[in-house]
């Protein structure tokens, strides 16, 4: 049974609400996160965020449905994991869950928690090397899109 987790927080020097459109919009998800995004952010909506792999033919296309989103503070969605490479065990890939939690801090920042749940033992290996790059390019962005 998949339960095992990747939790990891930061701190962004961009308010809540440019964070949450950076987690949120999908015209800001493509500038960071994934290369083609498709999100409807209201309960119930579909998600489709597609990886374009370097040096690779093929590409990662991850979905789920929005399951909660309370403005520029939550947004959780499920995040249907699929099969990486053909040494994983035969099977479906879990249903993930992907939750952002955002609070506010002094002087305009934010504290960004994200954890990622669901996983069997061998894939939460390569969630928590994509989720540490993910949050590194999320503090980048939000720095420019406030700089900027």
């Amino acid at each position: 049974m998949p339960n095992l987790e990747v939790r990891k927080t930061i701190e962004v020097d961009a308010p809540a609400d440019v964070v949450f459109r950076a987690l949120t919009d999908e015209r800001e998800l493509v500038k960071w996160l994934p290369q083609e995004a498709r999100m409807d952010a209201r309960v119930g909506g579909q998600l489709q965020f597609k990886y374009h792999r370097e040096g690779r033919a093929n590409e990662l296309v991850f979905e789920g449905e929005v399951l909660e989103l309370v403005q520029d503070k939550k947004v959780s969605y499920t995040y249907h994991f699929p099969k990486v490479n053909s040494g994983q065990a035969a099977g479906p890939a879990p249903n993930t869950v992907v939750t952002w939690t955002l609070d506010r801090l002094p002087g305009g920042r934010t504290r960004v928690t994200v954890v990622h749940t669901g996983f069997f033992t061998g894939l939460a290996k390569y969630a928590e090397e994509g989720w540490e790059r993910n949050l590194s390019r999320l503090v980048q962005y939000c720095r420019g899109v406030v700089s900027g």
